[in-house]
C-alpha cells in the first residue's frame, strides 16, 4: 500500500500509510459521537482536578473538534512511541530506515537488530516506556491547562489512551512491544529461533482470544488488530527460521553464474523461440555489459502475433531487480528480492553482471539445510513462498 512521506525527525523519514488517510476521519468521527463523549468525559473527570460539563463538549460543533483533536492527537503519540523503539534502537548502532503510521498504529522500520536478548529487550519496553511518559506529561498538564472543557477533555484523554496504549502493547501477543520482551526473555535461554518460535505460538494464542472477545463484544477494529497480530506472528517466526537456516551463507554459494540473456533489440518473436528452445521463462536483459531489465513470458503474453516480430524486448521488459555483491549475506539478499515482490536478485562484482539468485535457488538450497543434521533441523512453515 503506498506510504506518503510527510516529513523528517532526528533524520528519520516519516510515512504517512494511506488506510490511515483513509481510517482517521473515520476514527475521529467515532470519537465525537455522543457516547463516546459522555463515557471519556466521565473518565476524564475521574482523574482531573477541573470538571468537564459534558453539556457543552457535546453542543454545536464542538464535538468535531473534539473528534479531530483528539484523533490527530492520538497518532501523536504513536508516532512518539515509536521514536522510542528508534531512538534506542539507534544506541545500540541499528540503523533506521524509517517509521510509517497506519490504520494499526506505528512501525519503526529497522535494519539488522541484534539478536541479543537485552538489546531487543530494552527497544521493545523504550516504546511503551515513551507512551507511558507522554500520558504522564498529559496528565500534569491537566493542572496548569485553562479550565476549557475542550482543552481538558482532549488533553486528559490523551493521558488515558497513551496509558492504555502502553498497558496493550505490553500483552505478549508477538509481535507487539510484548510479545517482543517475552522473546528476549526466552531467548536468555534458549536459541534464538527457537525463542522466536515460542514467542509466535503465544502471540497466535492471544490472537485467538482477541478475536473470540472481538465478536462477543462487537469490536471490528480489535478483530482487525487480532487478524493482523496471527498473520504477523507467523511471519516473524517463518523469517527467523529462515535466516537461522542460511546464516554464514553467502550470494556467492547459492547464485547460478550461467545466466542466459537476451539484448535490448531481441525481438519478441525471437524471445519465444528461445524461450522453447532453452525452456526458459524469464531472462535479463543486457545492455552494452550491465542489466537494464528484465524481460519475462507473462510480459510478452499481451503483444499480438502479427506484432511480435517488430516489437523488441526493450518495448515490453519490466525494471531490472535489486543488484547484490557475491559475498553478500545470503538472507539479506533474499529481503531485498522480497521488498520488490521480484522473483530474483542481480549478482554484480565490480559493476560486472556475474549472475542472478532466484527464488527457486533458494528453495533448492532450504531444502537441502533442512537435511544437514542437527544444526539445521528447523521446520520451514507450511504456506511459505
Amino acid at each position: 500500500m503506498r506510504n506518503f512521506e510527510i516529513g523528517r525527525i532526528t533524520g528519520i523519514p516519516i510515512r504517512l500509510n494511506i488506510t490511515l488517510v483513509v481510517f482517521l476521519p473515520i476514527l475521529a468521527w467515532l470519537i465525537s459521537r455522543e457516547a463516546q463523549l459522555s463515557f471519556y468525559a466521565e473518565v476524564v473527570n475521574g482523574i482531573s482536578p477541573q470538571t468537564i460539563d459534558i453539556a457543552v463538549i457535546q453542543s454545536g460543533s464542538t464535538p468535531e473538534i473534539i473528534g479531530i483533536t483528539t484523533a490527530i492527537g492520538l497518532f501523536v503519540g504513536v508516532l512518539l512511541h515509536e521514536l522510542g523503539h528508534s531512538w534506542t534502537a539507534r544506541r545500540y548502532d541499528v540503523t533506521i530506515s524509517s517509521i510509517t503510521l497506519w490504520i494499526f498504529g506505528g512501525m519503526a522500520h529497522m535494519e539488522n537488530l541484534p539478536e541479543d536478548w537485552n538489546v531487543e529487550l530494552y527497544v521493545a519496553l523504550a516504546g511503551p516506556a515513551m507512551s507511558v511518559l507522554v500520558g504522564a506529561v498529559c496528565y500534569a498538564l491537566l493542572f496548569v491547562i485553562p479550565a476549557q472543557p475542550v482543552f481538558i477533555f482532549v488533553v486528559g484523554s490523551l493521558a488515558i489512551i497513551n496509558i492504555t496504549l502502553a498497558v496493550f502493547n505490553l500483552l505478549p501477543a508477538f509481535p507487539m512491544d510484548g510479545g517482543r520482551v517475552l522473546r528476549a526473555l526466552l531467548a536468555r535461554s534458549r536459541p534464538y529461533a527457537e525463542a522466536t518460535q515460542t514467542a509466535a505460538t503465544v502471540g497466535k494464542f492471544m490472537a485467538i482470544l482477541m478475536a473470540i472477545f472481538a465478536v462477543f463484544a462487537f469490536a471490528p477494529l480489535l478483530l482487525l488488530i487480532a487478524m493482523f497480530i496471527y498473520i504477523a506472528a507467523g511471519a516473524e517466526s517463518r523469517t527467523t527460521v529462515l535466516r537461522e537456516l542460511l546464516r554464514g551463507l553467502t550470494v556467492r554459494e547459492l547464485m547460478s553464474s550461467d545466466v542466459r540473456t537476451v539484448t535490448p533489440e531481441t525481438t519478441v518473436s525471437e524471445f519465444l523461440d528461445r524461450v522453447v528452445t532453452e525452456r526458459t521463462t524469464a531472462y535479463p536483459v543486457m545492455d552494452r555489459g550491465t542489466v537494464s531489465g528484465i524481460v519475462t513470458l507473462d510480459s510478452v503474453r499481451q503483444i499480438k502475433p502479427e506484432k511480435r516480430q517488430t516489437t523488441t524486448v526493450a518495448d515490453v521488459m519490466s525494471g531490472a531487480p535489486p543488484s547484490v555483491e557475491p559475498d553478500s549475506d545470503a538472507f539479506e539478499a533474499l529481503l531485498a528480492m522480497s521488498s520488490t515482490k521480484g522473483d530474483r536478485v542481480l549478482v554484480v562484482e565490480n559493476g560486472r553482471f556475474v549472475g542472478q539468485l532466484t527464488g527457486s535457488d533458494f528453495m533448492t538450497a532450504i531444502e537441502v539445510l533442512q537435511g544437514l543434521g542437527p544444526r539445521r533441523e528447523i521446520e520451514i512453515p507450511d504456506g511459505y513462498a
